[in-house]
């Protein structure tokens, strides 16, 4: 089944929850990498990476925002127990999750941004641009693109 998207009702709510859950990617893809060999385990790494730049990317909006956030190795712990459940996905099944299920997140980061006030639109615009990139990898990766990791890398050399 699908994933279901969330609904926020405030826009600080949104942005700690989906800050927060950068944590929780980067555990979750490094994890991954190590269950994987070949293409895969960069391909996860470079997710990981994704994820702490997205981190260090918005860390100052919810540093202005006055928000507090759950402790950073707990969130990481729980995308390490997520991939636990995820061990023996094989990677075209990946793909397949990514197309099926991160939609739901994007519409999630999309409803975040439209509450942002003017001041953190920016960020919540590669909030959304950065689920954009997992989908559209996953996305070339099914259609056998040989160069489909060169989006992951577009985008991170977007943002670092």
């Amino acid at each position: 089944m699908a994933q279901s998207t969330r609904h926020f009702a405030d826009y600080l709510t949104g942005l700690r929850t989906m800050f927060e859950e950068e944590y929780v990617g980067e555990g979750l893809f490094e994890t991954l990498a190590g269950y994987h060999d070949g293409v895969a385990r960069p391909a996860f790494l470079l997710m990981a990476k994704i994820e702490r730049a997205m981190i260090a990317v918005t860390e100052p909006a919810i540093h202005r925002n006055g928000l507090q956030i759950r402790d950073p190795e707990s969130l990481r712990a729980e995308g390490r127990d997520e991939a636990e459940t995820m061990r023996t996905m094989s990677w075209p099944d990946f793909f397949e999750h990514v197309v099926t299920d991160y939609p739901a997140f994007l519409d999630e980061f999309e409803q975040v941004a439209q509450l942002a006030p003017p001041c953190d639109a920016a960020d919540a615009k590669l909030l959304i641009d950065h689920e954009v990139a997992f989908i559209d990898f996953a996305v070339a990766c099914r259609r056998g693109k040989p160069d489909s990791m060169e989006v992951l890398e577009s985008f991170l050399a977007r943002i670092t």
